[in-house]
């Protein structure tokens, strides 16, 4: 980037939704592409979601994020039903017209597990019917969005939630406990893709890609 270029403009480079050859003839059969979104940055609100509008920051983080998938062979738009994941999917949306959009509280966030480790703090600030609700709410998810596909070519599809639901999702796709979501964080409108086959089960292949935001979009809350 020149001195002159502004960074308010998001660098149209798409990611190729090509596998590898080589991958493709060890594992035949149609893979599912997730290109897996964490909402932009937001105005927190009250309980009992906390939730609240994208910042001026969110918006633009969300139109990166944007311009990063364009190109894409989106087929479908899975979102959670917060206001911060919708907003950010709406920015999205504009890239894909004609795609469909399905909202689902199944992407909010949630409290997947109760590590030990943070056992206390949950318990004093989280509802104890959250903290029941949020592991059966984060397996539903993974078993609803995280199959082969069941057609005969590959799907590529954008799915939006919030941080510790992505975090969980991502260590189901690892083998990891459930509690290894602690253990996992991502910043704002970052990138994480997984592919799901028959033959091969589930691959990460990038979590937390920030490269389309510039140094200073780059935040966590």
């Amino acid at each position: 980037m020149t001195a002159d270029q502004s960074t308010d403009q998001p660098d149209e480079q798409p990611i190729s939704p090509d596998g590898d050859a080589e991958e493709s003839d060890l594992f035949p059969g149609p893979t599912r592409h997730l290109y897996i979104v964490r909402h932009g940055q937001y105005t927190h609100g009250g309980p009992p979601d906390y939730d609240g509008p994208l910042t001026e920051l969110g918006q633009r983080q969300a139109s990166f994020i944007a311009a990063r998938l364009a190109g894409l062979p989106i087929s479908v738009i899975h979102c959670s039903t917060l206001q911060r994941a919708r907003e950010t999917a709406t920015n999205i949306a504009e890239r894909f017209p004609g795609v469909e959009r399905r909202d689902s509280p199944l992407l909010c966030e949630c409290v997947a597990s109760v590590p030990p480790l943070v056992k206390d703090y949950l318990e004093e600030r989280i509802p104890a019917h959250e903290l029941v609700e949020g592991p059966i709410q984060a397996r539903a998810a993974w078993e609803t969005y995280f199959q082969p596909p069941d057609t005969v070519e590959d799907v590529s599809e954008i799915v939006v939630s919030s941080g510790n639901l992505i975090g969980y999702l991502v260590g189901q796709a690892l083998g990891a406990p459930a509690d290894a979501w602690i253990r996992c964080d991502i910043q704002h409108c970052g990138l994480t893709e997984i592919t799901i086959k028959s033959t091969r089960g589930t691959l990460l292949l990038r979590h937390n890609d920030i490269g389309h935001l510039p140094p200073e979009m780059r935040t966590f809350v």
